[in-house]
């Protein structure tokens, strides 16, 4: 009887074998999630009063005598908070690439993470860039923070943590 219990009983946790999380790796993710989370906040409440003039359905959610400025400020409530958030959770996967595939290149740490941020970010652009048949400055100049940011900032700043 008690040799059918023995799998259901839960084994204690092992630490991953070849390297030990850190907070370095979390605060590198949160750093560059706050540096995003600038440039989106300014951006997002410009394209948002540009945009306020093209569209019925923005033009009635969005007093027309805000200026871009005070748009600013709900925007980056919530833009902090997501920013940071998805900084930590890249911060987490760069531990995970700097683990198995530690090799720099590329101006970077690791040379894998980046060159996957690389290619999120272009496919990303492009993606977006398709459907609206135009290319608006404010969308490249995200893509291109998102790029700089945890590409390039965020492993430096990992690496001189540790």
């Amino acid at each position: 009887m008690c040799t059918l219990l023995l799998p259901l009983v839960p084994r204690p946790l092992r630490p991953y074998p070849h390297r030990e999380i850190s907070v370095g790796e979390i605060f590198a993710g949160f750093t560059a999630g706050y540096l995003m989370a600038i440039v989106f906040t300014w951006l997002g409440a410009v394209m948002l009063t540009h945009a306020r003039a093209h569209s019925t359905f923005l033009s009635q959610g969005v007093a027309g005598n805000l200026s871009w400025v005070a748009l600013a400020v709900p925007i980056s409530m919530l833009a902090f908070i997501v920013w940071t958030a998805v900084g930590m959770v890249l911060g987490l996967l760069y531990w995970g690439a700097e683990t198995e595939f530690p090799d720099s290149g590329l101006g970077s740490p690791n040379r894998l993470f980046t060159l996957v941020i690389v290619l999120f970010s272009t496919m990303n652009l492009i993606m977006v860039q398709i459907p609206l048949r135009r290319l608006y400055w404010p969308i490249i100049v995200l893509a291109f923070a998102f790029l700089v940011s945890f590409g390039w900032v965020m492993p430096h700043i990992a690496e001189a943590a540790n």
